[in-house]
């Protein structure tokens, strides 16, 4: 397996940090992308004079372009042309509810149609490769199972198929389906959401990097028009629908497809994901899976031991085909 030495470590990363501002805030293009009068998209992009590939990321839910200036800057020289695609509501894309920070839908298919005319609008044809971290793993599955635009690979990195809950499924699925069909209820936060509030490091369920969490968290002290709040019962509602609808289908995938969990996951179910790989073992393109011991939820801020594992996984997986 090639270990991939231009994968930054934190103590790269901290050295560098002044360089990977200026090059974040002169060498990455940014595109505002037009869908209607009321909903423009983001998306970031590094260029290569000299692509060999095309890679796209699907971001997961509250975060924002920024977050990828360390992995960008690390790909800089690689021949790669990379966009990071935001759907509506996240990063510098519109706001669902105006004036609001809550991460609201009301169909959560939306998200699958803003990241094809997303691809469209930026020219991206196959083949192209794909990687999704979080809630983008979720809106990247149901891409795959709808739209014609196929990637060549796939890799999602701790993909949201179902929310880490301690309660019984049958009992969260009444629940959030009772309270988010509530029309004075959908639009508010559920008990676990607020507006952002930064959250001492010792006390987080994200990272074990505190480097890479705290200057992650300082952005947005430094930008808080960009800091997300918690989801409304309606996105719930609505995420726990698609995440159904994926779990159930029986489509075969005939994309190359690896998924990187993390083992001490508090925020999305590692067990649900991996017996969901387990269940297509058997299609045309059998999935890859590997699951992290000890990483917690936010692979691409974690640390060194657990980032760059999942990282140097994805991109043997993606640019060789391989995982060993």
């Amino acid at each position: 397996m090639n270990d991939f030495p231009f994968l930054t470590t934190v103590s790269d990363y901290m050295r560098q940090l002044a360089h990977i501002e200026d090059f974040y805030k002169h060498k990455i293009i940014k595109h505002s992308i037009k869908v209607s009068d009321e909903v423009t998209l983001s998306a970031i992009e590094l260029t290569s004079a000299t692509p060999k590939h095309t890679l796209v990321i699907v971001p997961g839910r509250a975060e924002c372009e920024h977050k990828y200036a360390e992995l960008l800057y690390s790909l800089r020289q690689q021949n790669l042309q990379v966009f990071v695609i935001f759907v509506r509501g996240q990063g510098m894309s519109s706001k669902v509810i105006k004036g609001s920070f809550k991460c609201h839908i009301d169909d959560f298919n939306v998200y699958r149609k803003d990241l094809a005319f997303a691809l469209d609008a930026l020219n991206v044809k196959s083949p192209y490769l794909l990687m999704a971290f979080s809630m983008g793993g979720l809106i990247s599955l149901d891409f795959l199972l709808h739209e014609k635009s196929k990637p060549q690979r796939v890799a999602l990195l701790a993909p949201y198929l179902w929310p880490a809950f301690k309660l019984p499924e049958p009992v969260l699925k009444l629940l959030v389906n009772t309270v988010g069909n509530i029309p004075l209820l959908k639009y508010l936060y559920t008990p676990h959401g607020a507006e952002y509030k930064r959250i001492e490091f010792k006390k987080n369920i994200h990272s074990h990097c505190f480097d890479r969490y705290e200057t992650y968290h300082d952005y947005y002290g430094l930008h808080p028009d960009l800091a997300l709040g918690g989801p409304s019962f309606a996105f719930v509602k609505e995420a726990l629908k698609k995440q159904l609808e994926i779990m159930n289908s029986n489509v075969d995938f005939t994309i190359p497809m690896l998924t990187v969990t993390a083992g001490e996951d508090h925020v999305v179910s590692t067990p649900h994901t991996i017996n969901f790989m387990r269940k297509h073992l058997n299609d045309l393109s059998r999935p890859k899976y590997f699951n992290l011991s000890g990483a917690y939820h936010d692979l691409l801020n974690e640390s060194d031991e657990y980032r760059n594992l999942a990282l140097t996984y994805a991109f043997n997986f993606l640019l060789n085909g391989e995982i060993k």
